[in-house]
């Protein structure tokens, strides 16, 4: 007798439950629901059809930074509200990247709503519901335990990757990239994942020619059109998305020929006397503003074809030692957009 599935959690937004495991290991399905708060749950009510939009977008979202070289828990969609994950452990720390001054952080620190930041500008948020998500820095993740300097140096990297990926590609949508939540995760084999979800309930969207907001905003201010906005977004990132994977497509030959660019650090627990050297050099030089150096390596890999997952596995293999040494990996595809001439 088939045995029903077990609820492993449930929050505002979506339910979790337990699934078999696959190849890749444990798994989860995610069920999106249409339920919607707001201001720490003090404003509730109903989105029509939110559950299928957020499923949806976060699935287009997931499968264009995967390609981008962004290793997320996605595996797939088995309905229009459902999405199966790879099982991880969250990290109780959202990341927030903001592009655009806007809410919390325009109140803050006293700027007019709309007002460009120079560069983008990265929040830590404790993700506590009970008490509120307080904003949070480094030291009170390494202090609290809540993970390891390395695991917040790759968070904070993919972080502003995804950043980089969804911007350039929103864009081309007429949607401009106001900020976003994201939340990542530990897989079995303490890879850090990106997870949770990318939708108009966690990022802000505005339509570049007008400025209407498209997003969770239109229910926290009473705006009204919630369910049309929603939808509005939906629509013109699938409609984009068949394109960016055309463009992100395989060559003629089947193959995506680039490079990698690997970066080999030490770990920060791991004492690194040449960049001791360097530090005491430039100190004495009179640069006294350098609180630390770390001196790695650059590998550049020429590659046939581009899979961020095999690069990975050569770092972890050879080009690096895991025990000491962090990593990370750009990747550049050779293979130009098919609208271009000369595409392979």
């Amino acid at each position: 007798m088939n045995q029903p599935p077990r609820k492993l959690h449930e929050g505002k937004a979506k339910i979790v439950w337990e699934a078999p495991a696959g190849p890749e290991g444990p798994r989860c399905l995610v069920e999106f629901k249409d339920e919607a708060t707001a201001f720490d749950g003090r404003k509730r009510g109903r989105i029509g059809g939110k559950g299928r939009v957020c499923n949806l977008l976060s699935a287009v979202f997931f499968e264009l930074l995967e390609r981008e070289g962004v290793p997320t828990h996605y595996l797939g969609t088995p309905s229009d509200r459902e999405m199966l994950v790879r099982r991880v452990d969250i990290i109780p720390v959202e990341v927030v990247v903001r592009n655009v001054a806007a809410g919390s952080l325009a109140k803050r620190l006293g700027l007019e709503e709309g007002t460009p930041l120079p560069r983008p500008v990265l929040e830590l948020y404790y993700k506590s519901d009970p008490l509120g998500d307080p904003m949070v820095n480094r030291h009170h993740v390494r202090a609290m335990g809540w993970a390891s300097d390395e695991e917040m140096d790759r968070v904070e990297a993919l972080a502003l990757r995804v950043n980089e990926v969804l911007g350039r590609a929103l864009e081309r949508c007429n949607l401009r990239l106001i900020d976003f939540k994201l939340e990542f995760g530990r897989a079995p084999d303490g890879s850090v994942l990106l997870a949770d979800e990318i939708s108009p309930d966690t990022c802000r969207f505005w339509d570049v020619a007008t400025g209407e907001r498209l997003d969770k905003d239109r229910f926290r201010r009473d705006l009204g059109g919630v369910e049309e906005a929603y939808e509005e977004v939906l629509r013109r990132v699938t409609e984009a998305a068949e394109t960016w994977k055309a463009e992100r497509g395989t060559c003629t030959s089947g193959h995506r020929p680039g490079r990698a660019r690997v970066h080999v650090t030490l770990k920060k627990t791991v004492l690194d006397p040449q960049g001791q050297a360097v530090l005491g050099s430039l100190r004495t030089m009179g640069y006294a503003e350098v609180r630390d150096v770390r001196v790695g390596k650059l590998i550049i890999l020429e590659l046939d074809d581009v899979a961020p997952e095999r690069v990975e596995e050569m770092c972890r293999r050879l080009l690096a030692n895991p025990v000491i040494e962090d990593f990370t990996v750009e990747i550049e595809d050779d293979c130009p957009s098919p609208r271009k001439e000369g595409a392979c």
